[in-house]
């Protein structure tokens, strides 16, 4: 009979500490923290160009190259990267640094 009672206690016991874990749990899931970041992402995506196969060094070079031109040559498109690349930054200096990487 004393073993069953004990039983019981300890499973009441492990019961009501659970309920009372609950509200906090709740409590921190509910109140965001200040400045907090969450990122979601998908799961990585393969393109044609991912593919070994369709891999060259003289066409990464050419892509390289056309690449460098656009950002040198075409200032809405440089101005677009920049956006894209950097715009997320809100620390000045760090921002400034991105920014010049385009130069």
């Amino acid at each position: 009979m004393p073993t069953k009672r004990i039983s019981s206690l300890t499973a009441a016991a492990a019961v009501i500490g659970a309920l009372a874990l609950v509200p906090a749990a709740q409590a921190q899931m509910a109140a965001p923290l200040p400045n907090r970041v969450e990122i979601y992402s998908d799961m990585p995506k393969a393109e044609p160009g991912d593919s070994p196969a369709n891999w060259s060094a003289r066409r990464n070079i050419a892509d390289s190259q056309r690449y460098e031109q656009l950002l040198r040559g075409n200032p809405a498109f440089r101005n677009a990267r920049i956006q894209k690349e950097c715009g997320s930054i809100t620390e000045p200096e760090l921002y400034q640094q991105c920014v010049g990487t385009f130069r």
